[in-house]
């Protein structure tokens, strides 16, 4: 991807250079033929249309954007005030998989129901899908920043205008053309515990008489912040058993193996290091935080060119062409140093075990609990994971994981007008994006042979020797013998560790020569690799104008328009990872706690036709009627979704908008086949244990009917609006909730009843017995699941005040709020799985993100000559962890002051600086990994940021 960075830049210099050679050429074209700024908004195709037409349309310019420190796309996003339940900051547990990406989730709807536009282009999705939701989504860290205009967002359904995704709104990123000369742009931005971002850009734009040019290049980069830098992020056991402790641990807990047959692991002997290294002792468990090893931040390298290039041609046809590279590297993701086995029941080692020799020796303490006496000849039961306290062997510290996303978009449109009036638009856009990633894990197979001696000297996936025979099988007939030969025993206990990798204590009970050598490390570990690909072409084609027809306030205008679109979705896994090459002895693939792929390479067609109708009923009263077809083909089908909205002008101050509409959203191809294997902590084993979603070939298209009623005043200064919104799903498209079917399936095994096998049969069990708290694996299915209704209010308010002889000053108010989100029940293989209202609530425990019933951003602008100084102060309301744990808390409400300050300096210089959270109040506390809502709340406290740009030229 680096020489894909290096051939992008280099293009984007050649163009640039081209740019102004055309220049020369084009002097004397007219000015009146030049492409000007498109006048049709996000919602509508009839030319014309204006801003303030009978949408809920929000728009934000990229002076706004300046005045509040040019945040990133991300911090835009999730200050807006209908978004929730965002991802987007580097954090794994959070994203489960997807650092180094952002996305849009408008209303709470999940992110892969809010459309995403560049220039009113659909985008291609991003590789990797949202793992407890199987969402793709667009992913707004590829869109460079530096090149964007203005980004309006559609608060509103508009499938009968744009199709499939735009169920909750759209948000249309439209760039900028209007640049002549160069400006620079470079900023820095710092919180306590990072070593600082770094942003610059570059853009260059030409302005000839019939054409222009822009072109932008920017550079992205985030340094890695360790969750452990906050104090608030990592607290013991007792004061927050949900933050980041697993009951795998390393030094971990051992019981003989009649002991584990009789009784489980209730009478495990703790490794007596656990506590002196960082871990909890919990009596029977080493307990091992492993937050502590991750990071808050991942370091992030992000690379963006967009050019443009608009021409006016004979007879007014205007030619639009435009193009982007982005990449986005994630060189190393910190994670746990190891992963916890999904089943330990393998995890086995024989008395004769070298380091267990030297263990019970320097340990009597140890051996009498383990024995309940003297030593005997019994194999013991490992419980934990090959490294933890110790850190990684290969690193010292965390194991590293990398990410890597490349995209592409090229697209070209014609426009003109025939010599009726009409207009007529084509345009054609081809966008791909690949996303690779590699994760370490052990080797089941493997480890198993470490433990018993037989490390390696054996194929750590197949755990077979050079002849095909299975050492632990008691009829071996091989040459092997444990410990000899090449062949090394792993030693799980901590005469094994010198120090804690967190803590820094030095273990005084290190033995050197039991220690695990770096070759049996590279034994036991492999990595399960994928790249993943996603294109997108789409043809549009739409005219325009005014009909022949009139109503009273005038002629009727409309639109006609066609669309094709092509998607398709490849996932190549790596043989190691490919379950088709490597299913292991399970089938889920050889490695011990992550799962493999099955590949998958799907594609489908998607022909759509649509009409949209502007009437002016009167001469205050605007309507908008729109209906639009859209065919997927196969077993999905087609959809038919209409849409009326209208505007009623009372007075010259007050209006009246509403608008009704339904929309559709087809499966994803992801969504339809295959099997993705996500970890998530399943609350009744203390651990992460493996979820496997299964794609659903007979998935309907979900769809909604919502409407909107907005009521608008504008008088002098002072500009007020206030929209209600309601949406009502059908067959939406859902993840099970693994958290449901685990809870299902525990009430059915404590009743015994048969007839709720179905439910129990989810889940895999370390051992014969259906004990919940042995859960090893769930599955969950892709489904139509219950349904969705959820309403509540948009409020916006800004007043002006001119009687300032210094000073223009702006007071303004932006909020939502939530009134309602009532899933409906449903049912899972015949167990009833209850709904109810998820507003207010955290929703670990189900499908949904979490829910604040209210947020707002207050803000105050004070413009003095070449200067502008602005505060705003945002809120979240607080809300509730809905889950019955003794460790849940409520989340409190959040309120923060940000302030910016701007100065338009002499030479064309603009310097900007900006203090985000003033006072650096902690983001409110939550039972979950890393110890806040990593999709509602900043983490990162007091931020500094400065910033400088430059223009040369006009």
């Amino acid at each position: 991807m680096r020489f894909g960075r290096h051939l992008a830049i280099s293009g984007s210099l050649m163009v640039l250079a081209a740019g102004a050679s055309a220049e020369a050429q084009d002097q004397d074209a007219p000015a009146d033929e030049l492409r000007q700024n498109t006048v049709t908004v996000t919602g509508s195709f009839i030319q014309g249309t204006p801003e303030d037409a009978a949408l809920p349309v929000d728009v934000l310019t990229a002076r706004d954007l300046r005045l509040e420190g040019n945040p990133t796309l991300t911090e835009l996003i999730r200050n807006l005030g209908p978004s929730s339940g965002t991802d987007g900051e580097s954090n794994q547990f959070g994203s489960n998989g997807l650092e180094g990406t952002a996305n849009i989730n408008l209303r709470g709807l999940g992110p892969g129901r809010t459309l995403v536009l560049i220039n009113g282009r659909r985008q291609t999705v991003s590789p990797y899908a949202i793992g407890e939701q199987a969402q793709l989504f667009v992913n707004t860290n590829l869109i460079p920043g530096a090149a964007i205009g203005r980004i309006e967002v559609l608060k509103g359904g508009a499938a009968a205008i744009y199709g499939a995704d735009a169920i909750a709104g759209v948000v249309n990123f439209i760039t900028r053309h209007d640049l002549e000369g160069v400006e620079l742009t470079g900023s820095f931005e710092t919180f306590e515990g990072s070593d600082g971002n770094t942003e610059l850009s570059a853009s260059y734009g030409v302005q000839g008489e019939r054409w222009n040019w822009v072109s932008t290049v920017g550079f992205r980069q985030r340094s890695e912040t360790l969750v452990s830098e906050k104090d608030w992020a990592i607290v013991p056991f007792l004061e927050q058993p949900l933050n980041g402790w697993s009951s795998f641990g390393n030094p971990g807990s051992f019981v003989t193996l009649p002991n584990a047959q009789s009784s489980g692991i209730t009478n495990a002997a703790v490794d007596p290091a656990c506590s002196l290294l960082g871990g909890y002792d919990g009596g029977d468990r080493c307990r091992f935080q492993y937050a502590a090893f991750v990071d808050l931040v991942q370091g992030e390298e992000h690379v963006q060119v967009f050019s443009e290039y608009n021409r006016t041609l004979g007879d007014g046809v205007e030619l639009h062409l435009e193009a982007m590279y982005s990449e986005t590297d994630v060189p190393g993701v910190n994670t746990s140093p190891s992963y916890p086995p999904q089943t330990y029941t393998n995890q086995v080692l024989f008395a004769d075990h070298p380091g267990l020799r030297a263990f019970l020796a320097a340990n009597p303490d140890f051996s009498a609990a383990l024995y309940g006496g003297p030593p005997t000849d019994d194999p013991l039961l490992f419980y934990g994971r090959p490294f933890a306290l110790s850190g990684f062997p290969g690193t010292g510290f965390a194991q590293e994981t990398p990410r890597a996303y490349e995209g592409l978009r090229f697209g070209g449109d014609l426009s003109g007008a025939f010599e009726s009036g009409v207009t007529w638009d084509v345009g054609l856009t081809y966008s791909q994006n690949i996303g690779s990633r590699s994760i370490p894990d052990t080797f089941s197979a493997g480890f198993s042979n470490a433990l018993a001696g037989f490390g390696v000297c054996t194929d750590p996936i197949t755990g077979l020797d050079a002849q095909g025979l299975d050492p632990l099988s008691s009829a071996y007939s091989g040459t092997l013998v444990a410990g000899a030969g090449g062949c090394e025993y792993y030693n799980p206990f901590s005469n094994a560790i010198q120090s804690g990798a967190v803590n820094g204590v030095t273990n005084p009970g290190y033995d050197p020569a039991q220690a695990n050598s770096p070759d049996l490390v590279d034994y036991l570990t492999g990595a399960r690799s994928t790249e993943v690909t996603t294109d997108l072409w789409v043809f549009d084609a739409v005219i325009s104008g005014e009909s022949g027809f009139a109503a009273p306030g005038g002629l009727i205008s409309y639109a006609l328009g066609g669309q094709i679109r092509q998607e398709s979705y490849e996932l190549v896994p790596d043989a190691v990872s490919n379950l088709d090459v490597t299913p292991g002895a399970s089938g889920d693939g050889p490695f011990s706690f992550l799962a493999g792929f099955s590949p998958q390479d799907e594609a489908h067609t998607i022909y759509a036709a649509f009409g949209e109708l502007q009437i002016p009923l009167f001469d205050t009263v605007d309507v908008q009627a729109a209906l639009r077809y859209e065919d997927y083909g196969g077993d999905i089908g087609s959809t038919v979704d209409p849409k009326i909205a209208g505007k009623w002008q009372i007075s010259d101050a007050f209006a009246l908008r509403v608008a009704a509409q339904t929309s559709f959203r087809g499966p994803t191809l992801n969504q339809l086949s295959g099997q993705l294997t996500t970890v998530s902590f399943v609350a009744p084993t203390g651990a992460f244990k493996a979820i496997d979603t299964f794609g659903n070939p007979d998935l309907k298209p979900e769809s909604a009917a919502s409407y909107d009623l907005g009521a608008l005043f504008e008088q002098g200064g002072f500009q007020a609006s206030l929209d209600y919104y309601h949406f009502d799903f059908e067959d939406a498209i859902i993840v099970e909730a693994q958290e449901e079917i685990v809870a299902a399936a525990a009430a059915a095994i404590a009743t015994e009843d048969p007839s709720d096998d179905a439910i129990i049969d989810r889940i895999t069990f370390n051992g014969a017995d259906r004990d919940i708290a042995e859960t090893a694996r769930v599955r969950t299915n892709i489904v139509n699941g219950p349904s969705i209704e959820t309403s509540g209010f948009d409020v916006r308010v800004s007043q002006d005040f001119d009687g300032f002889d210094a000073a223009a000053l702006t007071l303004g108010l932006d909020a939502s709020y939530v009134l309602e989100y009532v899933v409906g029940d449903f049912v899972i293989d015949g167990t009833a799985i209850s709904g109810g209202d998820r507003v207010d609530q955290f929703n670990r425990s189900n499908f949904t993100r979490s829910l604040p019933q209210w947020k707002a951003n207050l803000f105050a602008n004070a413009a003095f000559g070449d200067h502008n100084l602005r505060g705003v102060v945002r809120h979240v309301d607080a809300y509730e962890d809905e889950r019955d744990l003794a460790s849940a808390v409520p989340i409190e409400s959040h309120t923060t002051l940000d302030v910016f300050y701007n100065w338009a300096a002499p030479l064309a210089f603009d310097f900007g600086l900006s203090v985000v959270n003033v006072f650096d109040q902690d983001p409110p506390l939550a039972a979950f990994d890393v110890n806040y809502d990593p999709y509602t709340h900043n983490p990162f406290g007091r931020t500094f940021k400065i910033s400088l740009s430059k223009r040369f030229g006009a």
